[in-house]
């Protein structure tokens, strides 16, 4: 059954790749990266970032990045551009080390604050680079707010013409815009920021007062771009003594592990030891080693499977916390087309590949398994979004979608779990268009054949599995953050499900109550609200959140009545009284 299924979803493909689309991956994660920094220099910055952690953001960036592989550019602003650099190759050890100490020089600060110049510029400087990769991308450290003084001839309205101009330059050219809010005094315009992201497909603004953020915030921008995998090992305060932190490299795949230690005190010794217990050396070879005054940062070149271990020596004291990231080999293809020619009800089917650097297809089943798909479709004219869920089959992520009107629309695979992201390229469907449409004639009839009896296995597979699906056990657990009164509590988990069949369902206010009882969180919302949202694990694995309507809901998959939370997805309700303030209830799901 496997094998069959497997031939008819290649002849599928291939036949879509005769008649479709294909996108390849944004960012690669062992493909180039070509990245501008744009830097806020202006004099606010003096209160907003006075740590400077803008500049060790360039720092741990280009450290965690791969030689050979990347090119990293600047842009300092204020109310004129200050410096600017076009993206370099970094290409050797000496490379790196010249760019983090001219880095450590752009301590200098002018001027009022004029984004909208500043991104035109940056996003101009970027689209024209040569550059045959496809992983372009602008990191924004600012606090986002445009102060436009001592100038008669700029006004505020013509800055932030520039910033929407830009905008939809980096939308067309596929640059996302990754903005970071230097928040010290608290006066960040996140609004403003995240609008920059979220338009430039980017997603959400990222926050911060201290350097001690920079190890998640850039490991996350990493992660989103690149498609490595990213997650926290430890976080401790030591003792004086040597701690080891164990970590995992589960598969071939892993061509570079980079192991950041943030320290926020003296660190006096880091040493590593591979899979067989052995000291590894920092010889360039088998790995390396970078030294900050806020971080130290361990590279492992093509580590070997197996269970290694940091063995981190501090002063006593010493807050440490130690992530990885693991740069993976591989890209994601996404393949399309259409039933006719682009417009409203037209079906487009979407088939996503995981593939190496040589464009073959991942087999190794351990990686797929941990990973789920989906695509993204986005209205361009109106920007709403839907999420279509991808179906893994002999190692290809299938699915499809309707276009409910005739706009133009962009789409977007990817492949995720809770600690990795991997994209394509965005593409872009346009009303009248028939590059994608299935062709008529001998093609046409061996897609039809294809698909029908690709059609009778799915029929025969859904018959059987829905034959087991009393006998299906799922678990799984809710990470709950509640915010009253302007004060978030600590995630609490809530184990959801204990290796039981079918389905369960319980209400919020069950689930608050166990988690927080006898605390505020507890009666966040009034408890009449929280009793009517009804969370379901269904036959699926997935989690159903009920819509109410005295609930505001931001995130998941709406889905009639219910947002649907896969793995890893959460969903934020909202609750405004009539009397005034807000309170919160963040809902995250994993399977387990």
């Amino acid at each position: 059954m496997k094998k069959i299924v497997s031939i008819l979803l290649s002849v599928v493909i291939a036949a879509l790749g005769l008649c479709g689309v294909t996108a390849g991956a944004v960012g690669a994660t062992t493909d180039e990266v070509d990245v501008v920094f744009l830097v806020d220099s202006s004099m606010s910055m003096a209160k907003s970032d006075p740590e400077f952690i803008r500049l060790e953001a360039i720092k741990l960036f280009a450290d965690l990045c791969s030689l050979g592989n990347t090119k990293i550019g600047f842009v300092l602003f204020g109310s004129e551009i200050n410096y600017s650099q076009a993206p370099t190759a970094i290409n050797t050890e000496a490379d790196r080390d010249k760019l983090k100490n001219d880095v450590s020089g752009f301590t200098e600060m002018h001027g009022s604050t004029d984004i909208g110049k500043a991104v035109k510029y940056a996003v101009e400087m970027l689209a024209q680079d040569e550059y045959e990769g496809k992983g372009k991308l602008i990191v924004f450290l600012s606090d986002g707010k445009t102060v436009i003084t001592g100038n008669k001839e700029r006004t505020l309205e013509a800055s932030q013409q520039d910033l929407d101009d830009a905008i939809l330059a980096a939308q067309n050219a596929g640059i996302p815009i990754y903005t970071i809010g230097l928040n010290a005094n608290g006066d960040v315009d996140e609004d403003e920021l995240g609008r920059i992201s979220y338009y430039t497909y980017a997603d959400d603004t990222y926050m911060t007062d201290s350097a001690s953020d920079l190890s998640e915030i850039l490991s996350d921008i990493y992660v989103r771009h690149t498609g490595a995998q990213t997650a926290e090992l430890e976080n401790f305060v030591s003792d004086g003594e040597a701690h080891d932190v164990i970590f995992t490299i589960a598969d071939t795949t892993v061509v570079e592990a980079n192991l950041v230690v943030m320290h926020h005190g003296g660190v006096a010794d880091i040493r590593l030891y591979d899979e067989t217990g052995a000291e590894a050396p920092y010889d360039d070879k088998t790995a390396a080693i970078s030294r900050n005054e806020n971080y130290s940062l361990v590279k492992i070149y093509y580590p070997r499977k197996g269970d290694w271990r940091l063995s981190v020596k501090s002063d006593r004291d010493t807050k440490v916390n130690v992530n990885y990231i693991l740069t993976m080999d591989y890209t994601l293809a996404l393949t399309y087309s259409t039933d006719k020619a682009v417009g409203e009800g037209t079906r487009v089917r979407f088939f996503a590949v995981l593939n190496d650097l040589d464009g073959q297809p991942i087999s190794d089943e351990s990686v797929m398994a941990r990973l789920s798909g989906r695509i993204t479709v986005r209205n361009a004219d109106t920007d709403e979004e839907n999420e279509v869920a991808l179906v893994l089959e002999e190692g290809v992520f299938g699915g499809e979608y309707i276009l409910p009107t005739g706009s133009p629309y962009t789409i977007q695979a990817s492949l995720y779990n809770n600690s990795i992201d991997i994209r394509s390229d965005i593409a872009r469907l346009e009303p009248g268009s028939e590059d994608f449409k299935e062709p008529e004639g001998p093609l046409k009839l061996i897609l039809i054949c294809a698909g029908a009896a690709l059609a009778l296995i799915v029929i025969i597979i859904v018959t059987v599995k829905s034959i087991k699906k009393n006998h299906r056990m799922w678990s799984g657990k809710i990470v709950l953050t509640v915010t009253a009164d302007g004060m978030p509590t600590p995630p609490a988990h809530y184990e959801f499900a204990k290796k039981i069949p079918g389905k369960r369902i319980v209400t919020l206010a069950a689930v608050m109550k166990e988690l927080f009882a006898g605390t505020e969180a507890e009666n966040a919302l009034p408890h009449g609200i929280a009793s009517a949202v009804k969370i379901t694990m269904n036959e699926t694995g997935d989690l159903r959140v009920l819509k109410i309507g005295q609930l505001e809901y931001n995130g998941g998959v709406t889905l009639g009545k219910n947002v649907i939370l896969s793995n890893a997805y959460r969903v934020t309700l909202r609750y405004t009284p009539k009397s005034g303030g807000t309170s919160s209830v963040i809902i995250q799901y994993f399977r387990t």
